[in-house]
């Protein structure tokens, strides 16, 4: 099943630096290799968040999944910066086989997406197109 996994630094923070950014993701993309036999066929985002298409685990739960990838991650970048952290919340959607190479494109193209629509804007457009109610104070923490 492939699922684009979204979440942000805590707090929005922009922590991922151009700098930073390419080491990033090829920790989160080991990490799902690696450990949890999920593979990312794209990993993309902007300074406050990212976006991983995977491949999940028939394993493995996708909250356990997403825990881990944040988790080590998260101890990987307070190597750099100490006060890092992500946020508790995440959002994941299933997509179908047909749309992989437009979901691999929209992922691939967030920095040039994110001159015209925020972060926040983006999350909740997402949790809009796919029916999902929220409170704004439970998904910016």
């Amino acid at each position: 099943m492939l699922i684009h996994v979204i979440f942000s630094t805590k707090y929005q923070l922009p922590h991922i630096t151009e700098k930073v950014e390419p080491f990033l993701y090829d920790k989160i993309s080991k990490i799902l290799f690696d450990e949890l036999y999920s593979p990312a066929l794209i990993i993309g985002g902007d300074a406050e968040h990212i976006h991983t298409l995977i491949a999940q685990s028939r394993i493995l739960t996708l909250d356990g999944i997403v825990g881990i990838v944040k988790k080590r991650s998260a101890e990987f970048m307070r190597r750099k910066i100490p006060d890092f952290d992500w946020q508790e919340s995440y959002a994941a959607f299933s997509i179908s086989r047909c749309d992989d190479e437009f979901e691999k494109k929209y992922i691939a193209d967030q920095k040039e997406f994110h001159k015209r629509m925020s972060y926040k804007d983006e999350f909740r457009r997402f949790l809009d197109n796919h029916k999902i109610d929220y409170d704004e104070k439970d998904i910016w923490d």
